[in-house]
């Protein structure tokens, strides 16, 4: 087992334009530009499909796992396995590999005190970024000079395909993956009506474009905090699903995605200057909630209690095509949206699920947007209703959040109803609702009243409402 450095290594120098390749000449002389172009183009093509038809993130294993060294402190394992960068290159780590996080914490001081900032915490968070790499291997002589030393003499002849592991103190731009949930968290927020006409479908259009508004704007200085604002109050017809799926889908292709990516290669190549061109070779595999105390004046070290938790919730990744033809065939239906649950089916128009709850008469729409128990550390209870999780945040607070969240813009606002499950330690406690944060946090929660060294493993009951306007 290897273990994984803190610090990024320098990737390959300037590189040659991937949509050029050698126009071969009879009596045309090749030099080594000319075979670094030629690949440089094959390569470049599978990343293009890579990137932009298939997706990036973990394809296979890279499983996260934690472990206590009685002398040298927690360490997180990662696994053999395989991922896709947002650049299109895969990535393949072939044995486990492992990190004392008390070395990184110790290490980084600066690091530490720059993501604390001015607020006293008692935890700091680190990601657990794969990137890759390629390494020059298999020297062999090379004709040379006069007078020349022997390491002179000889130059790699390989690049070997490799990969770095990294823990950084900074949450990776993942702007892409984010606007993925967040589209299709927005759609799915669509009613569906079989008791009326579908909403015009350029009116349907339009409002996914206002809601995207804020990325629409040319040119834009930098990335705007929210993808799809708002709550759609276009309803649609189930005989008019399938043609407004694919009018909203050609609007995500054609307008939308564009604005979304961030590419540095190949065609039509852009970003925000604020991006890190680093990013692009490299992927999320997990964060790591990780409690430290004062060590000495100025310096932190990781604590002994309460333990460190993984967080995946933000972890991209890719399910193989095969597995989404058997899905499409094979699998279950997980919800019916023409009918209450329980109901049986083929009886007719069934009541909108909103009707299970009794509303006044053309009332706005009113829905349980998640719920469950869930604890501070990113473990829950199943089930758990539209990806509920907890997540431990700094000054005693736990973050709230769920698939399709994002912070009421004036349409919408939320209801939130938490109480503390009781356990040792519990009793005084109390939990409160502090704000709505953005998109990557959720809706923040005070607790009061409880040792800080219990709060990752504090249970909460949830259930969170959503009403429009």
């Amino acid at each position: 087992m290897n273990c994984f450095s803190a610090k990024v290594a320098n990737p390959t120098d300037a590189e040659p334009d991937p949509t050029k390749h050698v126009k071969y000449n009879l009596g045309m002389v090749l030099g080594v530009d000319d075979f670094t172009q030629e690949f440089a183009y094959l390569s470049g093509r599978d990343q293009w499909l890579a990137r932009d038809l298939i997706g990036y993130g973990t394809v296979r294993g890279l499983k996260i796992k934690l472990e206590k060294d009685t002398e040298k402190g927690p360490r997180v394992e990662v696994e053999p396995g395989v991922a896709v960068s947002p650049r299109g290159q895969l990535i393949c780590v072939p044995s486990a590999q492992c990190a004392y996080l008390r070395d990184a914490v110790e290490s980084r001081t600066a690091e530490v005190v720059k993501q604390l900032g001015s607020m006293p915490a008692d935890v700091v968070r680190l990601y657990v970024m794969l990137c890759y790499r390629d390494c020059p291997t298999d020297a062999v002589p090379i004709a040379g000079e006069p007078c020349r030393s022997e390491d002179e003499l000889t130059a790699p002849s390989r690049w070997t395909d490799s990969f770095h592991l990294e823990l950084s103190f900074r949450q990776p731009n993942q702007r892409e993956e984010e606007a993925v949930r967040a589209f299709v968290g927005w759609l799915k927020r669509v009613r569906i009506d079989a008791t009326a006409s579908s909403t015009p479908e350029d009116v349907f259009l339009d409002e996914i474009r206002a809601a995207a508004r804020g990325w629409l704007g040319s040119p834009l200085a930098s990335p705007p905090d929210e993808f799809m604002s708002g709550s759609p109050e276009s309803h649609i017809n189930p005989a008019d699903l399938c043609q407004y799926t694919r009018s909203a889908l050609r609007v995500w292709a054609t307008e939308l995605r564009p604005k979304w990516i961030a590419r540095w290669h190949g065609c039509a190549a852009t970003h925000f200057d604020v991006d890190d061109k680093g990013e692009e070779d490299c992927v999320l595999l997990a964060e790591l909630i990780v409690p430290i105390v004062g060590d000495s004046p100025g310096t932190w070290t990781v604590a002994d209690h309460p333990d460190v938790s993984v967080n995946e919730e933000q972890r991209p990744f890719v399910v193989h095509l095969r597995m989404l033809q058997e899905l499409m065939w094979c699998g279950p239906s997980y919800c019916d949206a023409h009918r209450i649950p329980g109901s049986e089916s083929g009886s007719g128009p069934a009541p909108e699920i909103a009707d299970v709850v009794k509303l006044p008469h053309a009332s706005p729409r009113y829905e349980i947007v998640a719920a469950g128990i869930v604890k501070a550390d990113g473990s829950s209870r199943e089930p758990v209703f539209n990806r509920l999780v907890a997540s431990l945040q700094l000054g005693n607070q736990i973050a709230l959040n769920f698939n399709g969240y994002r912070p009421p813009a004036g349409t919408f606002q939320y209801i939130v109803k938490a109480l503390i499950v009781l356990q040792a330690g519990t009793g005084n406690a109390e939990v409160a609702f502090h704000s709505f944060g953005p998109a990557a946090t959720g809706i923040l929660m005070n607790i009061s009243g409880v040792n800080t060294a219990i709060l990752p493993g504090l249970e909460l009951m949830v259930e969170i409402s959503r009403y429009e306007a």
